[in-house]
């Protein structure tokens, strides 16, 4: 039984985490890997019980023309991996365009979504599998221009991905095709985001917009209340920060921005004190975060104490280019948005210090809440991908090609 299948993949691979929505589910792992791992599953592995939790022990064989062939465990199953050596994106020196793990990672998640599409349709899985993808990614601000766009693009398009998913001691052989890739500027499509909800594409509503509209003794606020907002996006992440400016849906190039900054930098500066304390020698930032994330975890506090003066480093040097940008905008703006995994522990420092800059020029702070902050970019992404504008574009490249 062989199995095509088309899925809209929307591609955030964040340095600490990969927010990947397929198909309108979304999957959020480490972005790690593990290379050359042995498989350890014996032969009677349950089909059902594996793809039921098939994210949390994904271990694929990649052979693709873009990256190292070999066998991956992939987030967190890489991140347990006790003494195996664990691959991250180095926040100092990768360049996500030019290194294997994005690749690798990506290709691992749409082939085990496609294991669990067809288990779900058929009860059992095939040993053959295609998957034609269309697919939106994103670069930092700092990292994209045309030629690192359509670099990045090409890896994905120029040839098929041949993805083995290791269930056990069966093999299922995904075929991956990519019949377009566009690759935007991280931070440009999260308006469509703030707008719309992307499982539903209907005006978003709900517990994101509370806290904005009782600090502004709002009565109604709904995605239509961003639709024609000129926004300057602040977007922390591990280890950049985009400055990206939009007026309505629409990117404005000439005040494109980012910087080298990010919660991933504080923790690479925290890391020696945290694995000496706990006794780990080198346990990857990756592990840190997590701890971080998860306040019943027995080191948390630990680690809260660990990264703070480094938290506050950051944030400092975030809040200059936010200036920096401010005078660049003359602050001719509607609103400051700050989102990203890195706006949560930079919260204590930076938003007093932000509200007070917007009061005084009459500037709206909507400070992402916790819980929507960190899946903003794939979900704008998302709309991206499934919308008119994509489309267009496609159809552009299909009939110039």
């Amino acid at each position: 039984m062989n199995i095509k299948y088309e899925f809209f993949v929307a591609n955030d691979n964040g340095n600490s985490e990969h927010d990947i929505i397929i198909n309108k589910e979304l999957i959020q792992q480490p972005n790690v890997l593990v290379k050359h791992a042995e498989l350890t599953y014996n032969a009677d592995v349950d089909e059902a019980t594996f793809v039921k939790n098939i994210h949390n022990e994904l271990i694929v064989t990649v052979n693709s023309p873009s990256a190292e062939v070999g066998m991956y465990k992939i987030g967190n199953y890489a991140l347990k991996s006790a003494g195996d050596e664990i691959d991250n994106i180095n926040v100092d020196h990768d360049r996500k365009y030019d290194i294997d793990l994005p690749i690798i990672n990506t290709l691992a998640r749409i082939a085990a979504c496609g294991v669990e599409k067809a288990f779900e349709e058929n009860q059992t899985v095939p040993e053959d599998i295609e998957i034609i993808v269309d697919m939106s990614t994103a670069l930092p601000i700092k990292q994209h221009n045309e030629e690192t766009a359509a670099k990045f693009e090409k890896k994905f398009t120029k040839d098929k991905h041949m993805v083995t998913v290791h269930m056990g001691q069966k093999r299922v052989n995904t075929t991956i095709k990519f019949d377009f890739v566009k690759c935007v500027p991280e931070g440009f499509t999260v308006p469509f985001a703030l707008q719309a909800d992307y499982e539903t594409g209907k005006w978003r509503t709900g517990e994101i917009f509370k806290e904005f509209a009782d600090e502004y003794k709002l009565e109604i606020v709904d995605g239509q209340y961003f639709k024609n907002k000129i926004i300057l996006g602040t977007d922390i992440g591990d280890g950049t920060t985009e400055y990206p400016v939009t007026r309505g849906n629409r990117p404005d190039r000439d005040f494109k921005h980012g910087s080298n900054h990010g919660i991933g930098r504080a923790i690479e500066k925290a890391l020696d004190a945290f694995n000496d304390a706990i006794n780990i020698p080198d346990s990857p930032r990756q592990y840190f975060a997590e701890v971080l994330k998860n306040p019943k975890h027995k080191f948390h506090i630990l680690a809260k104490k660990k990264l703070q003066n480094h938290v506050d480093k950051q944030a400092e040097r975030i809040l200059d280019n936010l200036k920096s940008q401010l005078i660049k905008l003359r602050y001719e703006i509607d609103m400051i948005c700050v989102y990203g995994g890195g706006s949560i522990l930079m919260k204590e420092y930076l938003y007093p210090k932000l509200k007070e800059l917007c009061d005084e020029y009459q500037i709206q702070l909507f400070y992402v809440p916790t819980k929507y902050a960190i899946t903003l970019n794939a979900e704008g992404l998302d709309i991206f991908v499934n919308g008119n504008i994509f489309k267009t574009l496609k159809d552009k490249a299909k009939t110039t090609a």
